[in-house]
């Protein structure tokens, strides 16, 4: 059995002490329809994780005095009047019977000490995909713009409730074939546009595959 610890080597193994003294060394996992016979088997593995950390230190698993059997936090007292902690948390979703114990992350033994957590980054945008809704009003906005045909042949167009009109070739483009090509999206080339002639498929490919339309979205 070894002798005293010392702080510095357990706030290297465990971050720093609660308020109380009391070091964080594991977090048993359970799942959140276990039922009340299922806890108590949660109660015996903290008791295991708190046997297992003192073997780490170089105790026998008998050396560790276990504290208030069965409350949460689960806690023990080493020879040299160290205490430890096992916390648990549920997991939703795991089956009844999951129950695990595992090293607590850096911002659980950063909440445990008292420390501030900064918070999480802001999760990525979701894209939107491709609708109407959100590619009409771009489309509207980048009219007289130049945009090109999958074969690289410039155009530009005009809009209005009905139609894009193609300033070049003064054809006229439907609302419903943009439609068409988004949700039929994603495709290679005009020719995949559903209900949409050729003629009219070349603009409708070079409008909703551009960038400056979809913007990531689609």
């Amino acid at each position: 059995m070894t002798g005293d610890i010392g702080p510095d080597l357990l706030r290297q193994l465990f971050g720093d002490p609660n308020e109380n003294g009391v070091y964080l060394v594991g977090v048993v996992e359970f799942s959140d329809d276990a039922s009340e016979d299922q806890l108590s088997y949660v109660g015996n593995t903290q008791m295991g994780t708190l046997e297992s950390v003192a073997t780490r230190l170089g105790y026998e698993r008998r050396d560790i005095k276990i504290a208030e059997p069965y409350r949460e936090p689960g806690r023990g007292v080493l020879p040299d009047g160290t205490e430890l902690a096992v916390t648990s948390t549920t997991v939703p979703g795991s089956a009844s019977w999951h129950r695990s114990s595992r090293e607590p992350t850096p911002e659980e033994r950063l909440r445990w000490a008292g420390h501030p957590v900064a918070p999480p980054p802001p999760p990525e945008p979701v894209p939107v995909g491709p609708n109407m809704e959100t590619a009409r009003p771009r489309i509207e906005e980048h009219q007289g713009e130049v945009f090109y045909t999958k074969t690289g042949k410039p155009f530009t167009y005009r809009t209005n409730h009905y139609t894009l009109v193609i300033v070049e070739s003064r054809r006229n483009v439907q609302w419903h074939e943009i439609r068409s090509a988004l949700e039929a999206w994603p495709i290679a080339g005009p020719s995949e546009i559903p209900r949409c002639p050729e003629r009219s498929g070349r603009y409708v490919y070079g409008i909703v595959s551009d960038e400056r339309i979809r913007q990531k979205d689609w």
